[in-house]
């Protein structure tokens, strides 16, 4: 079981539904930066062992925004921060407003998976998901 401390001292849920572990393959709508993202997500999330089988959409999500977001930043770098409109005012890029948002929703869910710093040091693995030291060191990550 993975917790967040516990901040409102309400009693721990020792009912708390309990997922099996990820075995998924990407959904096929990811792009493919989000599918590498995927790739590379997986294997850190299973190590941690924060990742099962209900985290498919949220995965999901994070790996789309991360492809959005580095994008849209690829476009922004390229057309810069200001543009001149027709009528010659000059104006943010709209594209300032998709890194933006992208960040954002890349963030939240780094924070829900725990792979934000301050994030992760709140998280605590109960002591029976804790692995031996020889099952870390032989690449024994349960998966």
């Amino acid at each position: 079981m993975v917790l967040e401390g516990n901040r409102g001292r309400r009693p721990i849920n020792r009912l708390e539904p309990k997922p099996r572990q990820f075995r998924q393959k990407p959904p096929e709508y990811l792009d493919a930066a989000a599918q590498k993202e995927w790739a590379r997500l997986v294997p850190i999330l299973k190590r941690m062992r924060v990742l099962t089988e209900a985290d498919y959409i949220a995965l999901a999500n994070l790996c789309q925004a991360t492809s959005t977001l580095a994008k849209a930043q690829d476009q922004l770098n390229k057309a810069g921060l200001l543009l001149k409109t027709k009528s010659g005012y000059v104006q943010q890029s709209p594209l300032l407003a998709i890194v933006n948002g992208s960040t954002e929703i890349v963030l939240k869910h780094l924070r829900e998976f725990g792979l934000t710093p301050s994030s992760r040091s709140r998280l605590q693995i109960s002591s029976d998901q804790r692995e031996e030291p020889d099952e870390l060191l032989n690449g024994n990550w349960g998966t």
